[in-house]
């Protein structure tokens, strides 16, 4: 299957959908070097319902291939359909090979685009042992914070049920202690997030963790965490 004429059609659905305000909505909601065509989830949604239709009689290999050519367009919109394909999808997930990654990884420079890849397809893989602790390792020790990002958000899936995560406090806690001292605002907002969601299958090691290091934590991920710890939410 050559996917370079769907990806044509997807993009051509994608600009009728076109808002320009979200547009501009984005350079500051998530900026990002890729181009956005302003087209909101639901519509994404309703395209990605309208493939999956119209080619039923694909192979896994088929829909992994058009990922790629899709996450290949450097737009936006492509991208994320293209982690929402595999990230809804269990026979893909399945499916997938480390070595898919090295495709399916490019052009993270956005919280967005991180967060749904590291939640949806990099964390679950992790889960599954296709990506190793050590590759865990190598992106917290990357200059580039998005990597650093995708380790530290990737420890959500390993907790959260709807993404076959059956809680792992080991794992968690020793990628959480390891960007403790990291100031870069994305890895401290990933750090409280990764601690609220172990809270919800493992209090008390949250609650450990905490007092070990409160001191030296950025003071939103103390405050969001140790609301979450008292009142169960966030704010």
């Amino acid at each position: 299957m050559n996917p370079r004429p769907i990806v044509k059609e997807i993009i051509a659905a994608l600009e009728v959908l076109s808002d320009p305000q979200r547009i501009e909505k984005s350079k500051t909601y998530f900026p990002t070097s890729m181009k956005v065509m302003g087209v909101i989830n639901p519509d994404q949604k309703a395209v990605i319902k309208e493939l999956k239709d119209r080619y039923k009689q694909w192979s896994e290999h088929d829909w992994i291939n058009l990922s790629k050519a899709l996450v290949a367009t450097e737009i936006f919109e492509c991208q994320i359909i293209a982690f929402e394909m595999i990230g809804r999808n269990k026979k893909l997930l399945n499916a997938l090979q480390f070595s898919d990654l090295a495709d399916l990884g490019k052009n993270l420079d956005n919280w967005a685009s991180v967060d749904l890849y590291s939640v949806g397809i990099y964390g679950v893989l992790w889960g599954k042992g296709v990506v190793g602790d050590s590759d865990i390792e190598r992106l917290l020790k990357s200059d580039n914070h998005w990597e650093r990002r995708v380790a530290v958000v990737s420890t959500v899936a390993l907790n959260l049920k709807s993404r076959g995560g059956t809680g792992d406090t080991p794992r968690t806690i020793r990628v959480c202690e390891q960007v403790v001292d990291d100031h870069h605002d994305m890895i401290r907002k990933a750090l409280s997030w990764a601690l609220r969601e172990l809270s919800k299958s493992d209090r008390e090691a949250v609650v450990e963790f905490m007092e070990k290091y409160d001191s030296r934590l950025a003071g939103r991920v103390s405050r969001e965490v140790h609301h979450k710890l008292e009142f169960g939410t966030k704010n």
